[in-house]
């Protein structure tokens, strides 16, 4: 019977972590150059900025590990995070709450939300436990992660053009992004 009352404490005392935090600037949306910096990277042929903007999943549970998978891959100087947390695990009834995001300097990039949020209100409004963080250098260290990472940083827009060696890729991923098209009401895609 307490477990219910303080477990909806705690997601009502993130709520309001999470609205102050707005309110302070804490919390802001990934902007324009953040946005700019995963449009060079690609995975399945599409810029990873649009895999984040506009295939933002409605916060489907484990969806953030590959998405901030994707922005790992694109951003310079980040660290990919695991970790379990107490406010997802309450809100989707699961066992665990894993949860997946980056940081950099002193923020985090939470790929569900798609916003940028200062590093310790973040950890005080998810509850995270069981932290794991990985540089790029430890994440290539095993082989299999490495050839990945170097296959998809290696890929241009060069690669998908009619002459390009993954022209293929291209080809599977239209009608993908043509459901993106008419499912967006943002006049900027």
């Amino acid at each position: 019977m307490f477990d219910g009352i303080e477990d909806n404490l705690y997601i009502k005392k993130s709520n309001l972590l999470y609205k102050q935090g707005k309110l302070d600037g804490k919390i802001v949306p990934f902007d324009n150059s953040f946005y700019e910096e995963l449009s060079k990277t690609y995975i399945s042929s599409i810029p990873v900025s649009i895999h984040i903007k506009y295939l933002k999943p409605d916060k489907a549970p484990m969806k953030c590990i590959d998405r901030s998978l994707y922005m790992f891959f694109a951003i310079d100087n980040s660290l990919l995070v695991r970790g379990n947390s107490r406010y997802i695990k309450i809100l989707s009834g699961k066992g665990t709450g894993k949860h997946g995001w980056i940081e950099r300097d002193n923020y985090v990039y939470d790929p569900t939300y798609t916003e940028r949020f200062d590093k310790d209100l973040y950890y005080k409004i998810f509850g995270l436990t069981d932290i794991s963080k990985y540089t790029k250098e430890e994440y290539c260290s095993i082989d299999r992660n490495r050839e990945l990472y170097e296959e998809i940083k290696s890929a241009t827009i060069e690669d998908y053009k009619p002459s390009g060696k993954r022209r293929m890729e291209l080809g599977m991923s239209i009608p993908l992004i043509k459901g993106i098209a008419q499912m967006s009401n943002d006049k900027d895609f």
